[in-house]
């Protein structure tokens, strides 16, 4: 049993319901309790402490988000998801908890040691060839995954229709701008996840595509008409509701005027248009009664700028909740001891305000009650614990098995995906034998070598002496001038660049806890990017051929097209130790095989590009 270490506590019926519709995080975690904020000692919480057991048992709290930082090998992810649901089904509830993660695939993972392919847009560049091939194959091999890790709920797949290209947070976590497009491969990922036990999550509704400001920053507006938002942003939910039935959609921390104009003040007392996250015109309107939603709707995180800097964490939750949500993400941190007691304060301070709302509005407590009923009809439905038998047992049993078939797939989407995107003048394929000097200038040494890796495997397969390869990596220097950069080219036949093309938004990193890392990242890009292309400029004004892999997002090319002889699009920037010896990169493999020739680049754009 677990320790009482806090004073006792209880908690009514009703306030045990609301506990039940929210999902923590719990990614950092400081045992020893100093108040002061700076001198914290915050630590991963990689092993469940024993008061963060307690409190998931006496709250009784329904779900719990893992970040990377909870995340190490997979024994030690199976020991702490294990811990959390005992501490669990010790509540008075008596249920197991919604283990979620983000496990898109592309630029957002979370898993340390699992496949994690190339993302949406890769997946809609193939659709012309490949129809819902990959989204339905990718997402069953991540389900699979996730399920031996006692993971029961992704939030993926994404199916915002991105057509706007400054959009810095959807972007190429989107499968494309055609809303058909998006809503078939959108429900092929939806079942392939489900068909494996695990939750889907459409997100992010009513759509996140036409943004240019990240909600984690700050709250968007989406200004669509109401004829645009039904053909656009609506489509690929109402699809996935009549065709696969999605047991989760989260919403959007976006004002959407056409769906609800109504005000709401903020905590400074201005009135703003309610978020569509605080709207019950959009989550019970819409969703639930016009298109029939009968699975469980989530918010996104609550501690999100869109929604943080404009209410306190007790009136988010009353709102979403009186909205229409079942599940409160992320509403409150728990980063110290002392924060349990004060969460235990927090959930009867929501349900006291969403009592209040039952006086003061058109609100019926039995909702609260239907909510909860439905939480846990789909708790039935996809946990199953099983006790007798550790996941450890079942998960190496065939652990190698599919992690070959998983790889396998993973190069697979990779060698469908890339798209050639520019071949100005240099035709391709190359010729392996004009080729002695590759000269490669890359951001870091793990890129530097990939790439070299997979030049040197393309060459050992043709039978060919192996080029001499030189390297620029640009993080080991301290300044480039024109002369270095001139040197570097004289006896190089080919150069090939790497370039990171997405705004990185703290979904990359995990979210807005981790903010500041944001804009060392984009800093230290910036400064790469004009480097890159003073180096590609003097190929060009020395003659020497230049190919250019971009990783990430085709809007933002332009700046290349003209200097650039090839610019292949890979969409992702996984790398990882191949047979645990050599640094390996699917997108590379592919690059190289287009450029020499060895395979036709297959992927075509889900998206349009005016590249002048």
């Amino acid at each position: 049993m677990i320790k009482n270490e806090f004073p006792p506590i209880s908690f009514t019926s009703f306030e045990q319901q609301i506990a039940v519709k929210m999902v923590l995080d719990l990614r950092y975690y400081c045992a020893n309790n100093i108040v002061e904020e700076s001198k914290i000692n915050l630590s991963p919480v990689t092993k469940l402490p024993i008061e963060l057991a307690s409190m998931i048992a006496k709250s009784g709290i329904g779900g719990i988000v893992l970040f990377r930082e909870n995340l190490v090998t997979t024994d030690q992810i199976i020991d702490l998801i294990d811990d959390m649901q005992i501490a669990a089904l010790q509540s008075n509830a008596g249920k197991p908890l919604i283990i979620s993660i983000d496990q898109e695939g592309g630029r957002v993972v979370r898993l340390p040691e699992a496949t994690s392919f190339s993302g949406n847009m890769a997946i809609g560049a193939t659709y012309q060839s490949n129809g819902t091939k990959f989204a339905s194959e990718t997402s069953i091999a991540i389900a699979k995954e996730l399920d031996r890790l006692g993971i029961n709920n992704n939030y993926a797949p994404v199916i915002d229709v991105n057509i706007n290209a400054n959009n810095p947070v959807i972007n190429t976590r989107s499968f494309g701008e055609n809303p058909q497009l998006v809503a078939e491969l959108g429900a092929a990922a939806v079942s392939g996840f489900q068909q494996q036990g695990i939750m889907a999550t459409l997100k992010h509704f009513p759509g996140h595509g036409d943004t240019q400001i990240d909600s984690h920053l700050d709250l968007p507006l989406v200004d669509h008409d109401l004829k645009t938002i039904e053909k656009n942003d609506l489509k690929p939910f109402v699809w996935a509701i009549e065709h696969c039935d999605p047991a989760m959609i989260m919403t959007a921390h976006i004002q959407y005027p056409a769906l609800d104009n109504s005000t709401i003040n903020s905590i400074t007392g201005e009135k703003i248009l309610r978020p569509a996250t605080m709207s019950r015109k959009i989550l019970t309107g819409i969703l639930r009664n016009k298109m029939g939603y009968n699975g469980l709707i989530a918010t996104d995180a609550l501690d999100m700028a869109g929604i943080s800097h404009y209410f306190n964490n007790v009136s988010a939750v009353v709102e979403a909740f009186v909205a229409g949500a079942d599940l409160a993400l992320m509403p409150f941190r728990i980063r110290k001891k002392e924060d349990i007691n004060k969460f235990y304060m927090f959930i009867k301070e929501v349900a006291l305000g969403v009592q209040h709302k039952v006086k003061e509005d058109n609100y019926c407590i039995t909702e609260i009650t239907d909510s909860v009923n439905r939480i846990n009809r789909y708790k039935s439905k996809y946990i199953q614990l099983n006790t007798s038998l550790p996941k450890s047992e079942t998960y190496y049993t065939d652990r190698n098995t599919t992690q070959k078939k998983h790889l396998a797939l993973e190069q697979s989407l990779a060698n469908n995906s890339v798209v050639l995107l520019t071949n100005q003048e240099v035709e391709i394929p190359l010729i392996e034998s004009n080729i002695a000097h590759i000269h490669l200038f890359v951001i870091n040494n793990i890129e530097c070598e990939a790439l070299k890796n997979s030049i040197e495997e393309h060459w050992k397969k043709m039978g060919f002496v192996a080029p001499n390869i030189s390297a620029t990596v640009i993080i080991e220097c301290k300044k480039l001038d024109d002369l270095e950069l001139e040197k570097h080219l004289v006896n190089a036949d080919l150069l090939i660049a790497t370039i990171d093309t997405k705004k990185f938004s703290a979904v990359d990193i995990g979210g807005v806890e981790d903010a500041s890392q944001q804009e060392r990242i984009n800093f230290l890009n910036e400064n790469y990017k004009k480097l890159l292309i003073a180096q590609l400029n003097k190929a060009q004004s020395s003659n020497v051929k230049s190919a250019l892999i971009a990783k990430g997002s085709p809007y933002l090319l332009k700046p290349y097209n003209k200097i650039a002889d090839s610019i292949l699009v890979i969409f992702e920037d996984r790398i990882y130790f191949k047979n645990n010896k050599k640094l390996f990169s699917p997108g590379y493999q592919t690059s190289i095989n287009i450029l020499f020739g060895q395979q036709k680049a297959l992927g075509k754009l889900p998206i349009s590009l005016f590249v002048d």
